[in-house]
């Protein structure tokens, strides 16, 4: 199966580097998808700090081509191949697709799994949880993978050092013998495990920590900056480092922060399915890196500009630029959308961007780049719709989606209810028309679940106007898309003398 995981930070470029807000797919960053799940589901508001909108788009599987002959694979796409003679808007999808694991060799793990036994993980979406992962890890690990095992509580226990995979029997007896108790001592468990990695440091193996939570540090050290300051000082001596929340109560900025500068994965889990999603479906994923490095340089066609970028808070800079995404795992995609401006210009064919992508084979070695322009037709058009092809429509919605459950928060926190109401049920109206163009199961559930969200905002209006939400009466405009019958971009105008 195929991830994409998409994470940016601010970095310095060329002429600029910009940062697109502290999420995602990378590799596998996308806990803000999952999470918002498990909050609308238990009847709250998805707060708009925990919803980033680049790692909401990277939960989705995207459909790339698989590279030939290098790690990471470039596929550009334009929202509609032809584009106006007088201008407009045009979109760009920048598609990253790294090598399966089928096509690689999988260096052997030296690996610490660091497992939170407090008291609050005593519930049934919570260590039974952990013990089913551990489980289905289990599959993807080799008999020669080394592996040891942490837990904490108000302390931080070496419970099996460091040793030799075998038959991974031992290492579900010992995490199906934890029973929660205690408070969370998260930074000694989190020491204790790069301690034990560090231990056995091989440069021919993949150096890694996992660490499995559901709390927020309440005893030891506590400080969030400490905490991830200590473990960069790891991270810098190639130790990598995924984090994996559980439950409601977590310092999800904290996660969040050490496993970008870990240059690993950070999951939300609120199921099974979600569990089985991450454990069985995407291990590879989650502990082996193809691209390091990895980078996007953006380069405007003439009299084109970046109107915005998936995000990316705020106007873009003019010119070029370059966003740094994070290291990509075997098997991996990330995505990236940027909405233009053309101006008006001649007819023909037309380049809307170029595009160059850096990075460095992890398998390899070396630095690899990839430059490739995205063209649009310009002509007189009848009916032009920039997001005429239904692969890019698609993602913008998700994009859209998680911009919409952000604006919620906002018009929620300002007590304008039937404003938040009104935006949970456009954003469900466009999920069911895309589903229904893709036959996309994930968008009908999200399009159900956002109906549900529907219900508890409902519940905010009626208590400020004493009576429900009024429905909009504004029909959705007709559109054509790749796929239908009528699937064909408007066809060019002209005149014969």
């Amino acid at each position: 199966m195929r991830t994409f995981k998409t994470a940016l930070f601010l970095g310095m470029l060329i002429g600029l580097s910009i940062s697109i807000g502290a999420c995602a797919p990378a590799a596998p960053v996308d806990a803000s998808k999952a999470r918002s799940r498990a909050v609308i589901q238990s009847g709250n508001i998805v707060s708009a700090e925990e919803l980033r909108v680049a790692e909401y788009l990277s939960y989705y599987e995207q459909d790339f081509p698989e590279p030939v002959g290098t790690a990471l694979g470039l596929d550009l796409r334009p929202g509609n191949p032809v584009l106006p003679v007088g201008g407009g808007e045009a979109w760009v999808q920048i598609g990253l697709q790294a090598k399966s694991a089928e096509a690689v060799d999988v260096a052997p793990l030296n690996l610490a799994l660091v497992i939170d036994r407090s008291g609050s993980m005593d519930a049934p979406e919570k260590m039974p949880y952990v013990k089913q992962s551990i489980r289905a890890f289990l599959e993807s690990l080799a008999v020669n993978d080394r592996v040891a095992i942490v837990i904490y509580n108000d302390r931080a226990d070496l419970i099996v050092p460091a040793r030799e995979v075998g038959d991974g029997s031992w290492i579900a007896a010992a995490v199906d013998r934890l029973n929660p108790s205690g408070r969370t001592n998260l930074y000694d468990g989190l020491m204790l495990g790069f301690r034990e990695v560090d231990r056995g440091f091989d440069v021919r193996r993949n150096n890694r920590v996992i660490l499995l939570t559901d709390g927020i540090a309440n005893v030891g050290v506590t400080d969030a900056d400490r905490i991830a300051a200590d473990a960069l000082a790891y991270n810098e001596r190639g130790i990598h480092l995924s984090t994996i929340g559980l439950g409601q109560e977590f310092n999800d900025a904290l996660l969040s922060q050490l496993a970008i500068q870990g240059k690993g994965a950070y999951h939300f889990i609120d199921s099974a399915e979600e569990m089985d999603r991450v454990f069985r479906d995407e291990p590879l994923g989650l502990i082996q890196k193809a691209a390091g490095e990895v980078s996007i340089v953006f380069r405007l066609g003439e009299g084109v500009r970046l109107v915005a970028l998936t995000g990316y808070e705020g106007e873009p800079p003019a010119g070029p630029v370059q966003v740094r995404l994070r290291d990509t795992g075997t098997g991996e995609s990330q995505v990236l959308l940027a909405r233009l401006q053309a101006d008006p210009g001649r007819t023909g064919q037309r380049v809307l961007a170029t595009v160059e992508l850096r990075y460095t084979d992890l398998f390899a070695q070396r630095q690899e780049t990839i430059t490739l322009p995205v063209y649009a037709d310009a002509g007189v058009l009848s009916g032009y719709d920039p997001l005429w092809d239904l692969e890019v429509l698609r993602n913008v919605t998700i994009q859209r989606t998680a911009e919409g459950l952000r604006e919620i928060d906002q018009l929620y926190q300002a007590q304008r209810y039937q404003a938040a109401w009104d935006v949970a049920y456009q954003l469900e109206q466009r999920l069911r028309e895309v589903a229904r163009l893709t036959g996309e199961e994930q968008m009908a559930k999200d399009a159900d679940l956002m109906r549900s969200y529907q219900a508890t905002l409902a519940r905010w209006v009626q208590s400020q106007t004493g009576r429900p939400p009024l429905s909009p009466e504004r029909p959705e405009p007709t559109r054509f898309y790749r796929g239908r019958e009528v699937a064909t971009p408007a066809v060019p105008v002209i005149e014969v003398k």
